[in-house]
Protein backbone atom coordinates (compact mmCIF):
# COMPACT_ATOMS: atom_id res chain seq x y z
CA UNK A 1 0.00 0.00 0.00
CA UNK A 2 3.12 2.36 0.71
CA UNK A 3 4.05 1.80 -2.76
CA UNK A 4 0.79 2.12 -4.28
CA UNK A 5 1.20 5.54 -2.07
CA UNK A 6 4.06 6.77 -3.46
CA UNK A 7 3.52 5.71 -7.23
CA UNK A 8 0.19 8.06 -7.34
CA UNK A 9 1.74 10.72 -5.20
CA UNK A 10 5.00 11.00 -7.31
CA UNK A 11 2.07 10.72 -10.81
CA UNK A 12 0.09 14.22 -9.69
CA UNK A 13 3.50 15.88 -8.72
CA UNK A 14 3.08 15.88 -5.05
CA UNK A 15 6.43 16.10 -3.09
CA UNK A 16 4.52 15.45 0.09
CA UNK A 17 1.22 14.41 1.75
CA UNK A 18 0.73 17.80 2.71
CA UNK A 19 1.04 18.85 -0.84
CA UNK A 20 -1.47 16.13 -0.87
CA UNK A 21 -3.63 16.78 1.65
CA UNK A 22 -4.43 20.43 0.25
CA UNK A 23 -5.10 19.17 -3.67
CA UNK A 24 -7.15 17.02 -2.42
CA UNK A 25 -8.80 18.23 0.61
CA UNK A 26 -8.28 14.63 2.52
CA UNK A 27 -6.61 15.58 5.89
CA UNK A 28 -3.14 14.88 5.91
CA UNK A 29 -3.14 12.13 8.87
CA UNK A 30 -5.61 9.89 6.37
CA UNK A 31 -2.70 9.37 4.39
CA UNK A 32 -0.35 8.08 6.97
CA UNK A 33 -3.34 5.76 8.11
CA UNK A 34 -3.76 4.32 4.72
CA UNK A 35 0.41 4.04 4.72
CA UNK A 36 0.23 1.93 7.61
CA UNK A 37 -2.35 -0.79 6.12
CA UNK A 38 -5.58 0.99 7.53
CA UNK A 39 -7.65 0.99 4.65
CA UNK A 40 -10.55 -1.20 6.19
CA UNK A 41 -10.86 2.03 9.17
CA UNK A 42 -10.97 4.96 6.22
CA UNK A 43 -13.99 6.21 5.60
CA UNK A 44 -15.47 5.30 1.56
CA UNK A 45 -15.33 8.99 1.37
CA UNK A 46 -11.65 9.96 2.38
CA UNK A 47 -11.22 7.02 -0.48
CA UNK A 48 -13.45 8.75 -3.21
CA UNK A 49 -11.49 11.89 -3.45
CA UNK A 50 -8.38 10.71 -2.89
CA UNK A 51 -8.90 7.98 -6.26
CA UNK A 52 -9.97 11.51 -8.13
CA UNK A 53 -7.45 13.23 -7.20
CA UNK A 54 -5.34 10.68 -9.36
CA UNK A 55 -7.47 10.36 -11.77
CA UNK A 56 -9.12 6.40 -11.06
CA UNK A 57 -12.03 5.40 -10.29
CA UNK A 58 -12.91 3.95 -6.77
CA UNK A 59 -12.91 0.52 -7.41
CA UNK A 60 -9.57 0.74 -9.12
CA UNK A 61 -8.08 2.42 -6.19
CA UNK A 62 -9.11 0.55 -4.12
CA UNK A 63 -8.11 -2.82 -6.34
CA UNK A 64 -4.57 -1.18 -6.45
CA UNK A 65 -4.11 -0.21 -2.76
CA UNK A 66 -5.28 -4.19 -1.63
CA UNK A 67 -2.41 -5.89 -3.93
CA UNK A 68 -0.26 -7.49 -2.33
CA UNK A 69 3.22 -5.53 -2.12
CA UNK A 70 6.81 -6.86 -1.26
CA UNK A 71 7.02 -3.33 1.46
CA UNK A 72 9.77 -3.12 4.49
CA UNK A 73 8.32 -2.98 7.60
CA UNK A 74 9.28 0.47 9.33
CA UNK A 75 12.03 0.02 12.05
CA UNK A 76 11.29 1.21 15.48
CA UNK A 77 12.25 4.56 15.67
CA UNK A 78 11.43 5.13 11.47
CA UNK A 79 7.89 4.38 13.02
CA UNK A 80 8.18 6.47 16.64
CA UNK A 81 9.44 9.37 14.08
CA UNK A 82 6.18 9.38 11.90
CA UNK A 83 4.00 8.89 14.45
CA UNK A 84 5.68 12.07 15.85
CA UNK A 85 5.46 13.71 12.36
CA UNK A 86 1.92 13.18 12.19
CA UNK A 87 0.94 14.49 15.54
CA UNK A 88 3.36 17.27 14.72
CA UNK A 89 1.52 18.40 11.50
CA UNK A 90 -1.88 18.44 13.25
CA UNK A 91 -0.66 20.58 16.43
CA UNK A 92 1.36 22.88 13.90
CA UNK A 93 -0.75 25.87 14.54
CA UNK A 94 -0.90 25.39 18.36
CA UNK A 95 3.02 24.63 18.52
CA UNK A 96 3.71 28.07 16.10
CA UNK A 97 0.51 30.44 18.00
CA UNK A 98 0.76 29.55 21.65
CA UNK A 99 4.17 30.46 22.60
CA UNK A 100 3.12 34.40 21.25
CA UNK A 101 0.01 34.23 22.85
CA UNK A 102 1.48 32.97 26.32
CA UNK A 103 3.93 36.14 25.59
CA UNK A 104 1.14 38.24 24.96
CA UNK A 105 -0.39 37.37 28.07
CA UNK A 106 2.47 38.01 30.70
CA UNK A 107 3.08 41.35 28.93
CA UNK A 108 -1.02 41.73 29.36
CA UNK A 109 -2.16 40.29 32.64
CA UNK A 110 -5.80 41.42 32.00
CA UNK A 111 -6.52 39.35 28.43
CA UNK A 112 -9.68 37.65 28.09
CA UNK A 113 -8.85 33.64 28.79
CA UNK A 114 -11.55 33.41 26.33
CA UNK A 115 -9.09 33.94 23.40
CA UNK A 116 -7.20 30.92 24.27
CA UNK A 117 -9.99 28.95 22.92
CA UNK A 118 -9.14 28.58 19.65
CA UNK A 119 -5.52 27.39 20.07
CA UNK A 120 -6.61 24.57 21.73
CA UNK A 121 -8.57 23.33 18.63
CA UNK A 122 -5.98 21.25 16.96
CA UNK A 123 -5.56 19.19 20.67
CA UNK A 124 -9.47 18.68 20.08
CA UNK A 125 -8.84 17.35 16.45
CA UNK A 126 -5.91 15.26 17.76
CA UNK A 127 -8.10 13.32 20.73
CA UNK A 128 -10.71 12.84 17.63
CA UNK A 129 -8.35 11.58 14.84
CA UNK A 130 -7.11 9.34 17.48
CA UNK A 131 -11.23 8.05 18.73
CA UNK A 132 -10.80 9.50 21.98
CA UNK A 133 -14.05 10.45 23.27
CA UNK A 134 -14.54 13.10 26.72
CA UNK A 135 -16.09 11.33 29.72
CA UNK A 136 -18.98 14.41 30.74
CA UNK A 137 -18.27 17.63 31.27
CA UNK A 138 -17.07 20.36 33.81
CA UNK A 139 -20.03 21.24 35.85
CA UNK A 140 -22.73 18.39 34.43
CA UNK A 141 -24.73 16.51 36.63
CA UNK A 142 -25.09 13.07 35.81
CA UNK A 143 -25.66 9.57 37.67
CA UNK A 144 -23.47 7.98 39.59
CA UNK A 145 -21.22 5.48 37.59
CA UNK A 146 -18.43 4.09 39.43
CA UNK A 147 -16.77 2.28 35.93
CA UNK A 148 -16.32 5.66 34.78
CA UNK A 149 -16.32 8.31 37.63
CA UNK A 150 -13.81 8.53 40.63
CA UNK A 151 -14.49 10.53 44.02
CA UNK A 152 -12.57 13.05 44.83
CA UNK A 153 -10.11 12.84 47.62
CA UNK A 154 -12.39 15.80 49.70
CA UNK A 155 -15.85 13.32 49.71
CA UNK A 156 -16.82 12.86 52.80
CA UNK A 157 -17.07 9.39 54.34
CA UNK A 158 -20.61 10.21 55.32
CA UNK A 159 -21.88 10.05 51.57
CA UNK A 160 -23.37 6.98 51.65
CA UNK A 161 -25.16 6.16 48.81
CA UNK A 162 -24.38 8.30 45.79
CA UNK A 163 -26.87 8.56 43.22
CA UNK A 164 -25.68 11.99 41.77
CA UNK A 165 -22.37 13.50 41.01
CA UNK A 166 -21.39 16.68 39.38
CA UNK A 167 -18.11 16.28 36.99
CA UNK A 168 -15.21 18.44 38.37
CA UNK A 169 -12.54 16.62 36.21
CA UNK A 170 -13.39 15.26 32.42
CA UNK A 171 -12.67 11.48 32.05
CA UNK A 172 -11.40 9.84 28.81
CA UNK A 173 -12.12 7.19 27.02
CA UNK A 174 -10.90 5.57 23.25
CA UNK A 175 -14.04 2.98 21.90
CA UNK A 176 -14.42 0.48 24.84
CA UNK A 177 -11.34 1.31 26.73
CA UNK A 178 -11.33 3.54 29.85
CA UNK A 179 -8.08 5.62 29.79
CA UNK A 180 -9.03 7.97 32.65
CA UNK A 181 -12.24 8.03 35.13
CA UNK A 182 -13.81 11.46 35.59
CA UNK A 183 -13.71 13.02 38.53
CA UNK A 184 -16.83 13.86 40.41
CA UNK A 185 -18.59 15.17 43.72
CA UNK A 186 -21.57 13.96 45.09
CA UNK A 187 -24.92 16.05 44.58
CA UNK A 188 -26.94 15.95 47.81
CA UNK A 189 -30.33 15.98 46.47
CA UNK A 190 -31.84 14.81 42.91
CA UNK A 191 -31.12 17.57 40.51
CA UNK A 192 -33.97 20.04 38.87
CA UNK A 193 -34.22 18.05 35.57
CA UNK A 194 -32.81 21.27 33.39
CA UNK A 195 -29.72 20.57 34.88
CA UNK A 196 -29.24 16.92 33.79
CA UNK A 197 -27.95 15.44 30.08
CA UNK A 198 -30.41 15.64 27.62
Amino acid sequence: MKNTLRHWREKINCDNYRQWSRKSKVPELQFYRLENGLLEQTPLGVIRKIAESVGLPLDVAIRQLTQPQEEEKPSQSEARQQFQEETLSILESLLLQLPTFVDAIRRHPDLPASRLLPFLQPLYQLLKTWGIEPIGQVGEIVRYNPQEHELMEDTPPSAGDIKWVRIRYVGYRQGARLLYRARVSPVESTPHPTHLPS
